[in-house]
């Protein structure tokens, strides 16, 4: 599925369309990412060299795609949050049972405050994303506005999951500073999810603009300058 400008390009989100290619056609070039997480999805690259693309191949109403792109962030944005707090849930559980079980002067490590507050701290945080994530898709379910609440899951999930394994390798110590242990590659993975569906810079600016008005967007200051 391509999504490319189909109309005139002074009428904005106006005008994009999308498209079924055949990644076979001529003209097409592949090229693979050599991403440092999320091994079993994978990434890659397009080019386009003067491919053909019949008028059939259009997906829907023409010119009218990015409200639809726009719509689908709203639901995977809160799905990518979901996509977050498993790794992390999984991870803390793990770390629970660790120091519980590791000993440190004849005694489990987990009575030490160092040890155990960031454990309570990462099952309140948790506890509070799961929660935004479903909210987040009831709204949805109710058809009732929510893209504030999804522009929310995706930039503070992926954010503090990952201070959250971190603090699970730590706890591990060594060993989990190794490939013998699966936090490396979960950090990798949801590392990754910090970027994708849109960075958190993207998120925050999505939150202001629905809760200020376009007045919050520097673009549409500067468009409204220029007439």
């Amino acid at each position: 599925m391509v999504f490319a400008r189909s109309g005139d390009p002074a009428g904005g989100s106006r005008g994009v369309s999308a498209f079924f290619v055949d990644l076979n056609s001529k003209g097409i070039i592949r090229t693979h990412l050599d991403d440092i997480g999320t091994k079993p999805v994978g990434r890659g690259s397009l080019f386009f060299d003067d491919v053909h693309v019949p008028a059939e191949c259009i997906m829907a109403e023409q010119d009218r795609a990015f409200g639809t792109i726009m719509a689908g962030f709203d639901y995977s944005r809160a799905l990518i949050g979901l996509e977050c707090v498993g790794p992390g849930q999984a991870s803390v559980d793990e770390s629970w049972a660790y120091v519980q079980e590791r000993e440190a002067f004849g005694a489990p490590i987990v009575q030490y405050q160092g040890v155990s507050f960031p454990l309570a701290e990462a099952e309140t945080q948790l506890t509070m994303m799961r929660q935004l994530c479903y909210h987040t898709l009831a709204l949805r379910d109710a058809q009732r506005p929510h893209t504030t609440e999804a522009a929310m899951c995706k930039w503070y999930v992926p954010k503090v999951t990952c201070e959250i394994l971190h603090q699970c390798l730590l706890l591990h110590g060594h060993f989990a500073y190794t490939h013998g242990l699966p936090f490396h590659q979960r950090y990798n993975d949801v590392l990754g999810l910090q970027i994708g569906d849109g960075t958190a810079q993207i998120q925050k600016l999505v939150i202001a603009r629905e809760k200020a008005g376009r007045v919050a967007l520097q673009y549409a200051q500067r468009k409204a300058a220029a007439k």
